[in-house]
């Protein structure tokens, strides 16, 4: 696993990423509609995988959990430093919720086309798959853009340490990242013996550690 070699993201890079009113402060214009998947170089913005008789077709091939989520880990960590979410010749968009219809897509559990962070925290609401605390790898994790905030931002968890600490997979203005959070020591950029829990994000009240802008996990593979 490559280290993540910083202790401050910029949230607002997240305003090219998934359309958070908290971080579009200075925006006046309203926001546009969610990107929908399309074939890379097709005119049909309404093709994709999750969408009609493929999304039968794709579940019909669904994987046990551990492979989906090896999959789904893959291919986020595949398009890691990438701005647009492509896999498999379709585009999924260009903001933080493609990258996890991208993976959940290619580990044969497609997610509603065109769904962001909110959309997404309302399904998993719906299938009682929410939870504040025990991240497992392949969950989705929703972001608010303050404590105690509404999720506006969703990425993908790629491992857990044994201390907590999830090291999330998200699509942000500057392409897919890595970033540190930590639910159980959500005030601490690090330990007490020195090892990184949470990376700080620079948010509309400041500089805020991840692990306090978590809103939920949620087991959908």
């Amino acid at each position: 696993m490559r280290p993540h070699r910083t202790l401050l993201a910029a949230l607002g890079l997240l305003s090219a990423a998934c359309a958070a009113p908290g971080v579009h402060a200075r925006r006046s214009e309203p926001l546009p509609p969610p990107a929908r998947e399309r074939r890379a170089g097709a005119g049909d913005p309404g093709a994709g995988p999750a969408s009609g008789s493929s999304a039968h077709a794709v579940q019909a091939r669904r994987a046990p959990r551990e492979v989906a989520v090896r999959r789904a880990v893959e291919t986020a960590e595949v398009l890691i430093g990438k701005r647009d979410i492509v896999m498999g010749g379709v585009h999924y968009g260009d903001d933080c919720a493609a990258l996890v219809r991208a993976a959940f897509s290619q580990a044969g559990t497609p997610l509603p086309a065109g769904a962001d962070a909110r959309a997404l925290h309302r399904l998993a609401a719906s299938r009682g798959a929410l939870r504040r605390r025990t991240p497992s790898p392949g969950d989705l994790v929703f972001i608010a853009d303050r404590p105690g905030g509404v999720p506006e931002h969703v990425g993908l968890v790629e491992s857990v340490g044994a201390d907590g600490t999830a090291l999330v997979l998200h699509r942000t203005g500057r392409g897919v990242l890595r970033l540190r959070a930590n639910v159980t020591q959500p005030w601490k950029v690090r330990s007490d013996a020195g090892k990184a829990l949470n990376d700080v994000l620079v948010v509309g009240a400041g500089r805020i550690t991840a692990g306090r802008l978590v809103v939920a996990f949620a087991t959908m593979l």
